[in-house]
């Protein structure tokens, strides 16, 4: 059953095999650790992320008819993650995800193969317009191919939220930097679209200035260690991370995404920058604290808790 009021989020839907190493990790050698297998995939741990704060989701994407694709498929249904506009492309292998974190939980090296995601074409997403133009708001991961975002910002009528995945896609944005509402960089993406090295808070600082000018909105720069600066016109906070047991940091950075959309669809217009901010870190403390990419005890509850216990003015 379709509803009324929903969010939809177009990306990359993965098979994510993880090894954690344990102990000392050294680089070229067997490490021992843990290796798991989980659903991934930056819009699709967005669309996770929301649906685990009670944002209805619709994930529009493809996966192959593999056997990963039955799996990746029936994990999203299981977590209320909504495939009605996906497709499933016979004789595909589905995407799939490898990589490795050392003993701190940093990530040391990945390979993905993303193939399959090619396939969300300009015409793929004419065939879904109509319901993207539904919603409440529409997330692009910058997985999908430049021309598809291109012809999606010029076609879609909804707020934009922006995530760029990465520096080496980031510049597929560069043309439609005034259609996009809210756009979530790091460091290094917001370098490469700015032209200005960020080095520390306030070189983050000038970097949102150029962006905005370029017709963003809302810009959120992740700085990692040292927080995430916030800027709109007129207003501009940098909320500092949350004291936490780090034990991965992957997934992070897809839960403030989904988290700052959260605060968006449910606050609307009432909530101020600084308080998406610090429910922005609220959140990704709660992720860094587990294995999985998505955390299991996210939700609206633990969130606004969280953010208490650092932040009294919430």
């Amino acid at each position: 059953m379709l509803m009324d009021n929903y969010v939809t989020v177009i990306g990359g839907l993965n098979l994510d095999i993880v090894g954690l190493a344990k102990d000392i990790y050294r680089e070229k050698d067997s490490n021992i650790g843990d290796i798991q297998m989980t659903v991934g995939g930056v819009g699709h741990n967005i669309a996770q992320n929301l649906a685990k704060l009670d944002v209805p989701t619709y994930l529009i994407t493809v996966y192959g008819d593999d056997y990963f694709g039955k799996f990746i498929s029936s994990e999203c249904s299981k977590h209320d993650i909504h495939l009605d506009y996906a497709q499933c492309i016979f004789n595909t292998k589905s995407s799939t995800y490898l990589y490795i974190t050392d003993d701190q939980g940093e990530m040391v090296t990945a390979v993905n193969d993303m193939k399959i995601i090619e396939n969300i074409t300009p015409e793929f997403l004419k065939r879904r317009i109509n319901f993207i133009n539904k919603a409440s708001i529409c997330v692009i991961d910058g997985n999908i191919p430049k021309d598809s975002i291109e012809w999606l910002a010029n076609n879609c009528t909804v707020p934009i939220f922006v995530d760029p995945v990465s520096i080496a896609k980031v510049n597929r944005f560069e043309n439609v930097l005034n259609k996009i509402d809210t756009f979530k960089p790091n460091k290094l993406e917001a370098s490469a679209l700015s032209g200005i090295k960020i080095i520390d808070t306030e070189s983050a600082k000038e970097a949102a200035k150029v962006l905005l000018k370029k017709g963003i909105k809302n810009v959120f720069i992740s700085l990692g260690e040292k927080g995430i600066l916030c800027s709109r016109e007129g207003e501009e906070e940098c909320i500092p991370t949350l004291t936490s047991h780090v034990v991965s940091v992957n997934g992070a950075g897809d839960c403030s995404m989904a988290t700052i959309i959260w605060a968006s669809f449910q606050y609307k217009n009432t909530i101020s920058l600084r308080k998406v901010g610090i429910f922005t870190q609220a959140a990704a403390s709660l992720t860094v604290e587990v294995t999985q990419s998505v955390s299991p005890n996210l939700n609206s509850k633990n969130v606004i808790e969280r953010s208490r216990k650092f932040f009294k003015e919430v």
